[in-house]
């Protein structure tokens, strides 16, 4: 028996390709997704007409914001007004003692009627006067005796002097000359009473040209001098049992007049020059 031939070979059968399980696409080719297209449109709806709220609704939109403002303001400004409430009470309470006390000091000058004492200087007594002789200039020793009496015209009102200094000067065309000054004590001055304010001014060795000299030599012969002083002091008043406090006061007496040979300080020999008190600087009239 004859040998058969080998059958050819047979070649496999491809498998169908799945829908699901697509042909993977070569390495080198980019891969795109595909395309999807877009929903239908929805067919435009007609918009309906909005209907306006009611009356009272629109009443308390439009309130709203104006409440929210006013208690924003009150929350913001609540400290500065108390602040100021204060201030304002303190002020009131302020006017109101002022008014007080000026209502009070009305009437106690209705009821005591003050006055203010009235001052005059008496004629001085120098006693020691001596000008020296020189032709250039001359020295001069001077004492003089100054005393001011004072009257207080009032019914229930008192003063009371601290103490003070009193100076004197010689009054000449060329300028004032100084005698010097002395203390002067304080004293209590009582109502409708009469007081005096004494003191003694020396100077000694006060120089002067020849001109000055001349002329005081020869007033002092004739009784001529005419003299100033000045007396500075504290004075505070009292009214029962109400007291002031102390303040200065100035005493300016000028036109001092001499007192005549053989007269003594303290006796009223010749006219007497009226003085000028001032208050804190301000004349103070009387």
């Amino acid at each position: 028996m004859a040998d058969k031939p080998p059958p050819p070979p047979t070649k496999p059968k491809p498998k169908p390709a799945t829908a699901a399980q697509p042909a993977p696409a070569p390495a080198t080719a980019r891969t795109t997704p595909p395309l999807k297209k877009p929903p239908p449109l929805a067919p435009p709806t007609q918009a309906r007409p909005l209907k306006p709220p009611p009356a009272h609704q629109y009443r308390q939109q439009q309130q709203q914001p104006a409440n929210r403002k006013r208690q924003y303001g009150r929350h913001r400004g609540g400290g500065g007004c108390s602040g100021r409430r204060v201030c304002c009470l303190a002020t009131g309470f302020v006017l109101l003692a002022l008014c007080l006390a000026l209502a009070a000091a009305c009437l106690a000058y209705l009821y005591y009627h003050p006055r203010p004492p009235s001052f005059h200087l008496q004629p001085l007594a120098a006693t020691r006067f001596r000008v020296g002789n020189s032709s250039a200039v001359s020295a001069m020793d001077v004492t003089a005796a100054v005393r001011v009496v004072s009257w207080n015209p009032n019914d229930r009102v008192s003063f009371e002097y601290g103490d003070g200094e009193g100076r004197v000067a010689l009054a000449d065309a060329d300028g004032d000359v100084a005698l010097g000054w002395a203390p002067v004590a304080g004293f209590r001055h009582a109502p409708r009473s009469v007081a005096t304010v004494a003191f003694v001014a020396a100077a000694k060795g006060v120089v002067v040209d020849e001109a000055v000299a001349a002329r005081v030599r020869d007033r002092y012969r004739r009784r001529q001098l005419v003299f100033k002083v000045v007396v500075d002091t504290h004075v505070g008043a009292r009214a029962g049992a109400v007291r002031t406090g102390m303040v200065p006061v100035r005493l300016l007496c000028d036109g001092g007049a001499m007192a005549p040979r053989g007269g003594v300080s303290g006796s009223v020999v010749g006219p007497m020059s009226k003085c000028q008190v001032y208050l804190f600087r301000v004349r103070w009239l009387v």
